[in-house]
């Protein structure tokens, strides 16, 4: 009889947990965020050639001034997770240096380097320059978002390598 007793007592205890596990289970989903992605563009790689700064965008970079890996503009509706990238107060002359030493280092301009960030609804929130083609991107609550670092593809001219989340298309 005892035994019948911790199984019903067990049963209650289950099903008295599952609105506390539904709760830890939506605030898992919740903070974990949302995923948007990148999705090539040769007119975004064009704005940044013709070093065109964006209205209403804030610009940011990555890797050492002299030879950054990445310039990135988020629309100022949104705010970028502050660490990984560095805020740079962008004019037509500096975005012309930026560009101009990404493509340095390369020794020529590649056909493809700039895509469109969307977000999870494909909703353009801001553009991507760089010399490598991997990130991710997630959407916080409150209009943050955070941009991983750049990284490198098996071939870093290749932009369509892996097809990961937040890999351009």
């Amino acid at each position: 009889m005892s035994s019948i007793s911790n199984q019903t007592q067990l049963s209650r205890r289950i099903r008295d947990s599952r609105p506390l596990l539904a709760l830890l289970v939506t605030l898992t989903v919740a903070c974990a965020g949302t995923y948007g992605n990148l999705q090539r563009s040769n007119d975004v790689s064009k704005t940044f050639e013709r070093h065109e700064v964006l209205a209403d965008h804030a610009y940011y970079a990555t890797g050492p001034e002299a030879r950054p890996t990445a310039i990135l503009a988020i629309h100022r509706t949104y705010t970028l997770k502050p660490g990984l990238w560095r805020s740079v107060k962008m004019t037509p002359e500096l975005l012309n240096r930026l560009v101009d030493a990404m493509t340095d280092q390369l020794g020529f301009t590649p056909a493809i380097l700039g895509g469109v960030i969307a977000d999870p609804e494909g909703k353009q929130v801001g553009v991507w320059y760089s010399l490598y083609s991997r990130t991710t991107i997630r959407f916080e609550p409150e209009n943050v978002i955070v941009v991983s670092l750049p990284s490198a593809d098996n071939d870093p001219f290749s932009m369509d390598g892996g097809r990961r989340p937040g890999t351009l298309r």
